[in-house]
């Protein structure tokens, strides 16, 4: 979350006009960390429970709220800039 925030600062720093860039950026960030939080949540809550089971449909969910995310992003938000937003969502 940490480098989102410092993606953005930097998109926001160096672009002109630097409003969408920085937002896109943010989104492309909030791509990456929510759903590793999702998984993370999933596997807490499964407490030692740590099935091949358990692990795949983390994953799944994971890759699920990330293509979702994606469409929603995509659908909602017209003046997104591609660059900033998959920049930070090339780490997944």
């Amino acid at each position: 979350m940490v480098l989102s925030l410092g993606a953005t600062l930097l998109w926001w720093l160096f672009y002109k006009p630097p409003g969408d860039a920085a937002l896109s950026a943010f989104l492309g960030g909030a791509i990456c960390w929510v759903p590793s939080a999702l998984f993370a949540a999933r596997l807490k809550a499964k407490r030692g429970a740590g099935t091949i089971m358990t692990w795949m449909i983390g994953e799944a969910i994971k890759m699920g709220a990330t293509i979702a995310m994606f469409v929603a992003v995509a659908y909602w938000y017209k003046s997104a800039l591609r660059l900033p937003l998959l920049a930070r969502t090339s780490s997944l």
